[in-house]
């Protein structure tokens, strides 16, 4: 995993608790996105969908309360990585999945959503998506 600096990781932190209060808001808007500019995935959502915005958060919550802590990111991102590919999620999802999650947190955000945050969500996201990809696809 590339490393993320301290500074990325109060980034990441500092935004993502900034918009908790709004998560449900959140999470709309990044599956709105995302069957938007990836209708193909929508078959992949089975079942209730407000149950999955629920895991979603819970899942991003856990990632980026861990994103210091490589001992527990890393098992934790590899057995949702597994989990995805029971699911039928292929690499070339990742890239949208994470097009939808900055863009909502850039809309979540609105101003506070800087360069240097956009940067290190990005970062955060290649290197755990990176980590998930090669330990379920290797």
């Amino acid at each position: 995993m590339d490393r993320l600096s301290a500074v990325d990781i109060e980034r990441v932190r500092h935004s993502f608790d900034r918009v908790w209060s709004e998560s449900q808001r959140l999470s709309d808007l990044f599956y709105a996105r995302l069957f938007e500019t990836a209708p193909e995935v929508r078959p992949l959502f089975r079942g209730d969908l407000s149950e999955q915005k629920q895991k979603f958060l819970g899942t991003l919550a856990v990632i980026v309360g861990s994103l210091e802590n490589a001992a527990v990111l890393m098992p934790a991102a590899e057995t949702l990585a597994r989990q995805h590919v029971e699911y039928g999620v292929a690499p070339d999802h990742y890239p949208v999945v994470g097009e939808a999650l900055l863009w909502s947190m850039a809309q979540c955000l609105g101003p506070h959503w800087t360069p240097e945050i956009a940067a290190a969500w990005t970062k955060a996201y290649g290197a755990v998506t990176g980590h998930m990809i090669a330990s379920a696809y290797a």
